[in-house]
């Protein structure tokens, strides 16, 4: 080992290589999800797991590092039949080849598509909405506008009330138990952004 790591410190031409060969291939876009410093940290740990392999007597130890940096890159950039599947271009509109005249968009499960917690939600919702006063059925609807100023000036109604009420709905959203669909809030915690020494 000491061997190695003392060739390796020594052999600058192989460390301008792997260098290089990382930059080269990192601007080319040849291994997916590394940069230049992952791939050459790949290619040295390759060399250095292989270094048992390295006779003196059969080779120099730039051809050696020369071979296996070929043999690691040619690894890492071979796709896989899943990186290939992955890869490929699909035409979202064009009919699938083991599909009957199904397209990929028929076959994508649609990620706007409301979950069983948002019916939920949803059925609570109404049934609270309907449990309401006027009043405060008519504040929900205000609150949905998107300019509270003026629905509220629409509406007949002065602001100060529609807090009130807005105050008033949260109270009895929560004793409806619709508190376990809000997620908690985001609290930062007093150390966040310093080092603690």
């Amino acid at each position: 080992m000491d061997q190695f790591t003392r060739d390796t410190a020594r052999d600058a031409r192989t460390r301008k290589h792997i260098r290089n060969t990382a930059r080269r291939l990192a601007r080319r876009g040849g291994v997916p999800g590394m940069d230049a410093e992952d791939i050459e940290q790949d290619l040295f740990l390759d060399l250095w797991r292989r270094r048992e392999g390295f006779d003196p007597e059969r080779a120099s130890f730039a051809t050696f590092a020369d071979r296996i940096i070929a043999h690691r890159v040619a690894t890492l950039t071979s796709p896989t039949a899943r990186l290939r599947a992955e890869r490929r271009q699909v035409c979202i509109d064009e009919p699938l080849e083991s599909g009957a005249g199904q397209t990929l968009a028929d076959v994508l499960a649609d990620p706007m598509a409301p979950g069983e917690l948002d019916h939920g939600l949803a059925l609570d919702l109404r049934r609270f909405v309907a449990g309401l006063t006027p009043a405060l059925q008519r504040c929900c609807e205000i609150l949905l506008a998107p300019n509270l100023r003026a629905a509220t000036v629409q509406a007949g109604v002065h602001h100060s009330s529609i807090y009130e009420n807005a105050r008033r709905l949260r109270r009895q959203a929560e004793a409806a138990g619709l508190r376990e669909y809000v997620g908690p809030p985001r609290h930062l915690p007093r150390h966040a952004g310093r080092c603690l020494a």
